[in-house]
Parts: structure tokens; sequence; C-alpha cells
């Protein structure tokens, strides 16, 4: 069983590692567009502090599990 286990493992991590070679050639050769927001989102800005507390406001309760 765990020699299953070590070989479904290393398969795992070489199949990673061939998808993050796909991903990085992806990035390489297509570099991302500006998104366009339009409609009534148009004028909106959107700034880092806004990703920040939109982050504590969603995990605000993580530290807090019950088991």
């Amino acid at each position: 069983m765990s020699q299953y286990i070590l070989l479904r493992i290393q398969s795992l991590q070489e199949e990673l590692e061939s998808l993050k070679k796909i991903v990085s050639n992806q990035l390489l050769h297509s570099p991302r567009k500006k998104t366009s927001i339009k409609g009534l989102w148009k004028d909106f800005e959107i700034h880092d502090e806004d990703f920040t507390d939109a982050r504590m406001a969603i995990f605000k309760d993580s530290n807090n599990w019950q088991e």
C-alpha cells in the first residue's frame, strides 16, 4: 500500500511539473490584457485596500473553527 502511495505522489508531482511548464509557456506567449469593466461598474475604482477589507470580511471567522 505505501509503495502505491509513493508512486502516486511521484506521478502527481510529475504531472504538476508538466502543467507548470505549460502554464508558464502560455503566460510568456500571451501577455495578460487589462480587463475592461463596462456598464454599472464603469467609473468605479478598486484599490488594494478594498481587497484587504474583503479578505478580512470573508475570513474573519477562519480562526474560530470548532472541531
